[in-house]
């Protein structure tokens, strides 16, 4: 009885903090803004047309581009649980195998965020997942924007200070 007791008690203190009313397991694209916002980036958000999930386009003030395509989505309005940070960058010339290796050595090289060509469109990218399913504070969300924007410039110094090689 005690136990039980001690668990209902320990799920109404945890329902009463700060941190828990403010956990996400999923945003809307009006959230996803905001969020953005809030960490200081200019947004504008659209809908996939295949989709209607949520895409925000960021442009921050030192230029850098880069998209957050929301997945997993449900309900209406859409509420997604995935995150998906990326960033391209024209190469302007073909890719060379030297490129892949280059893609290759940071991804060895890093926990966070994958590195990846598109020999298509001749661009390099990177990209970074937050998930939300389960239910993530606003800190844990915050702080994986702050990561996003660290896995960027490791990738943007990791491949301009390599020369590929053809």
């Amino acid at each position: 009885m005690v136990r039980v007791l001690a668990a209902v008690l320990a799920v109404a203190l945890a329902a009463s903090s700060p941190a828990f009313a403010q956990s996400k397991r999923a945003v809307t694209g009006a959230e996803l803004e905001a969020i953005l916002a809030g960490a200081g980036y200019e947004t504008s958000v659209i809908e996939d047309a295949k989709t209607g999930a949520p895409v925000a386009h960021v442009e921050t003030a030192g230029g850098l581009q880069f998209w957050v395509r929301a997945l997993d989505c449900g309900g209406a309005p859409k509420s997604c649980s995935t995150l998906i940070f990326f960033a391209n960058f024209e190469l302007g010339r073909t890719a060379t195998p030297g490129d892949f290796e280059t893609i290759n050595r940071f991804n060895d090289s890093q926990v966070f965020g994958r590195a990846f060509v598109l020999p298509s469109r001749s661009q390099v990218g990177v990209d970074y997942v937050i998930e939300l399913d389960g239910g993530v504070s606003m800190d844990h969300i915050s702080g994986n924007i702050e990561r996003w924007a660290d896995v960027v410039g490791a990738f943007v110094g990791h491949f301009s200070g390599e020369k590929p090689t053809s």
